[in-house]
């Protein structure tokens, strides 16, 4: 796969289409901005502005999915969070990830850019080309089950039943990654 050092923005069009570069970018090396979130208000925060500025037309991307499917994916892990995930890793991905990758994923700290999901975690991919409004509506959805009081707490295919709180620091870190992708004019960066 071709990579390029620092990718340019792209405008993100209405969120319809393909509006990412023709050529898949290294989202190791692709400019993304730094952010902190420390709670799931942060992340509504930020989605505001994020939906203000695909309304003004303004927003970019420098991954390689369109801001629809950097919001659908979050969703995707708050979703099964909340419902309960379709499937688990092989028993010893489990024994080592819980060892080894535990405690960082629930540490709050940004997700390592450039993982690629096993084949059998597709299920977590964004539904390709999903409109921007659709996206944005069930993410605001999931957050308003979580404020009107429902708890994630389904078991984490590799890490196991986890706590709400440990929910809650892995969806941080897990849009701190993806919505950093996402630039406008006037973004935090921290």
């Amino acid at each position: 796969m071709p990579h390029r050092s620092v990718p340019q923005a792209v405008p993100a069009h209405s969120g319809v289409g393909r509006a990412v570069a023709a050529t898949p970018v290294s989202t190791r090396r692709a400019s993304r901005r730094t952010l902190h979130f420390h709670c799931l208000n942060c992340i509504a925060a930020e989605l505001d502005r994020i939906e203000a500025a695909h309304a003004a037309g303004t927003l970019t991307t420098t991954g390689n999915w369109t801001p629809g499917e950097n919001i659908d994916h979050c969703t995707k892990l708050v979703e099964f969070a909340l419902d309960g995930f379709p499937s688990g890793a092989p028993w010893f991905v489990r024994a080592i990830a819980r060892i080894v990758l535990r405690k960082r994923a629930t540490s709050g700290r940004t997700a390592p850019a450039g993982f690629r999901l096993p084949k059998d975690a597709a299920y977590m991919l964004p539904t390709p080309g999903i409109p921007f409004a659709q996206s944005m509506a069930r993410m605001r959805s999931c957050l308003a089950r979580i404020a009107s009081g429902e708890r994630m707490t389904r078991p984490n295919p590799i890490f196991g039943p986890m706590t709400h709180d440990e929910w809650v620091r892995m969806q941080c870190g897990h849009c701190q990654l993806h919505l950093g992708f996402l630039h406008y004019p006037g973004a935090p960066d921290a």
